[in-house]
């Protein structure tokens, strides 16, 4: 896992400076995907959930680096978004294109009422239209989390190829 963790830093610097930078000015069906998210979910449902804890958490640091949140809330609401969805997924059929889409669309909906009610409390005054916006977000992330989940899939398959014994 040490190895995993190490790699995680790096990549989630550069996916957080892609989401910060590139991201705001190309939304999609006018809301933004949160790219580290979904990264971090994709690697904890195809690693288990050890990984996608550590991944969910240096991703939560990566954002509240370029956001004016609290540091550490985006971590505790990506912990609960990724770990959720991985503790449910043994119960449903295995490697299936809806689960994953299901899978994630829960886990963006438990990040975004988490983070959502914990700005609440910390007194950041949310609107109606902030709100109305998380279904949108919710149906993206189904979406998006397909392509992304092939892409750490096949990183993984690189990085650490099965051992053949004859």
């Amino acid at each position: 896992m040490a190895v995993n963790f190490y790699a995680a830093i790096p990549l989630m610097a550069v996916l957080a400076i892609i989401q910060t930078a590139i991201l705001p000015r190309f939304p999609i069906a006018g809301v933004e995907p949160q790219l580290l998210f979904l990264v971090a979910l994709a690697w904890g449902l195809l690693r288990g959930l050890d990984e996608g804890l550590v991944w969910a958490f240096i991703a939560g640091i990566w954002v509240d680096l370029f956001s004016l949140t609290p540091v550490g809330l985006s971590s505790l609401a990506f912990m609960a978004g990724v770990a959720a969805p991985i503790l449910l997924q043994p119960m449903l059929p295995p490697r299936r294109l809806p689960v994953t889409a299901l899978l994630a669309a829960l886990g963006t909906l438990i990040y975004l009422l988490l983070y959502v009610i914990a700005l609440g409390l910390l007194g950041h005054g949310l609107s109606a239209v902030g709100l109305a916006g998380l279904l949108p977000i919710v149906l993206l992330h189904a979406i998006l989390v397909l392509p992304i989940y092939y892409v750490v899939h096949q990183l993984l398959r690189v990085l650490q190829p099965r051992r053949v014994e004859f």
